[in-house]
This record gives C-alpha cells, structure tokens and sequence, in this order.
C-alpha cells in the first residue's frame, strides 16, 4: 500500500557544484513533493529553490555541527516525511601535506565529510521506505592513498567503504545505497582545495567532468542498484588499480602525475 506522507529528497551540499546538480536533477524526475536543500548559506539555497519546479526548502545547517544536525533530526521528526531520496554532495579537501594544510582544516575535512555524512544518513533511515535511494558522494580518491591529499582521500575511503557496509545491512529493505566516485569535477572544489599552504602541490585536474554528466551517471547507477558509481572510464581504470597494484607503485605514479 502506497504511503500517504509528504514525499521529500534531502539533499546535503545543495547551495553549489555536485548537489545544486543533484538538486536539478532529481527535480526534473519528480521524485518527492518537496526538495529539502541543506547547506550553510540561505541566500545560495533559495536562489538554486527558484530555479526548480518541484517545490523546496533551504535547510540552513552546517553539517559538522551537532546542534544543526539535532535540527534536521527534529524537523524529520516533527513532520515524519518519506524521505524518497538522500544525496549526501556536502563535503570538501585542501591539497598539501602533513605541515601546510592547517589542523582546523584537516578537523574540518573529517568533521564533514565522515561525521556529518553518517549523522545525516542516520538522521534519515528512519523515514526512508522500500524503493528509497541514497547517493553518497565519494571520489576516485577512495581508490588510493594520495599523498599531498591525503586526509581527503582518507575521508573518502571511509565515504566508500561505509556505504558498502551500509548497503548490505539494507539488503532486503529495498533502499538501495550507492557511493558516487567520480575523479575531477568542476565546481568550486579546485578554489577551496587550492587555498592552503600546499595549494600548488597538485597540478592541472586532468580530465575535469561537467557536474550533470557526474550527475546522471549516478543516478542511472543508483537505478540500476551498482554499489559503486565511477561516471568516467578514468574513474574506473583507477579503482581497478587501487584493486591490483600495490600502494607504494599507485602512490608513487601519482606523485609523478600531481607535479604535471
């Protein structure tokens, strides 16, 4: 029997790059009543609010902060909706090493992209039913160790591997959960990376993607029930290598490729 509560998406990182995409997207597929736009800057969501069909809300929240994830908490609580639809695209990294990205920084990262990811999926579960999805943002980076990025990569890892865990406890629940791993993509990512001590440390983003190819690829992943979207050949060459070769070789081949 098909609910009768209010259908809505939630969507983390919705004020620009990834989830602004995802946001369009998803409208465009008429996949709940209401789009929840979560993110930190009101102004950021009700502009990307206006450009959409399906009605929406911007839920200010800074996601490493547990008084704003209490808000979301409450407020799925309070009007206990069927949450049809979970992206978690809020996140961010910094190039440089060990001694040129700040401690607030590296805090940050893993505040963010770990922490406030599971809260923010914990938060949502409960309202989530047979047919549900959620897509939770990684990176190629997962793939590998990357030194001059390496506790972003490491955050992603744990992104991957926490959603592969995720998805067999869900196994017969009918919620289907896939890890979005795509290599570069343009957004604000590059600007936010380079602004640290090590910001020149990585070259050129070779190959750079248009968020709405990323974007569609996971959503047709994501239908078709794959744990893993890649979205690009080269996102798929290099899971394979983080598969087969050693750590030492992969991270040596990228410390050549980072200096390009």
């Amino acid at each position: 029997m098909e609910s009768s509560r209010k259908r809505v998406a939630l969507i983390t990182g919705a004020s620009s790059g990834i989830g602004r995409e995802f946001a369009r997207q998803l409208d465009r597929q008429q996949v709940a009543d209401e789009l929840w736009l979560i993110a930190r800057k009101e102004e950021a969501l009700t502009a990307v609010g206006a450009e959409l069909d399906t009605p929406s809300r911007p839920v200010v929240a800074d996601l490493t902060s547990p008084d704003d994830i209490a808000k979301i908490r409450t407020l799925l609580a309070e009007e206990q909706p069927h949450v049809t639809f979970l992206v978690n695209a809020a996140g961010f990294g910094k190039f440089g090493d060990w001694q040129t990205i700040s401690d607030a920084a590296v805090d940050a990262m893993i505040d963010l992209n770990c922490r406030g990811l599971v809260d923010t999926t914990r938060a949502a579960l409960p309202h989530m039913e047979r047919g549900s999805r959620i897509i939770q943002v990684a990176s190629a980076a997962a793939f590998a160790p990357l030194p001059h990025m390496n506790v972003y990569a490491a955050s992603k890892a744990f992104v991957l591997r926490y959603t592969r865990a995720l998805r067999w406890e869900l196994h017969g629940t009918g919620i289907t959960a896939t890890a979005l791993c795509p290599t570069w993509v343009k957004t604000g990512f590059e600007k936010v990376a380079r602004a640290s001590g090590g910001g020149h440390d990585v070259g050129h983003l070779l190959g750079e993607q248009d968020a709405a190819t990323v974007v569609r690829r996971a959503l047709g992943a994501n239908r078709l029930h794959l744990a893993v979207a890649c979205a690009s050949p080269q996102s798929a060459a290099l899971r394979l290598v983080g598969k087969v070769v050693p750590d030492c070789v992969t991270m040596a081949g990228w410390d050549l490729l980072r200096r390009l």
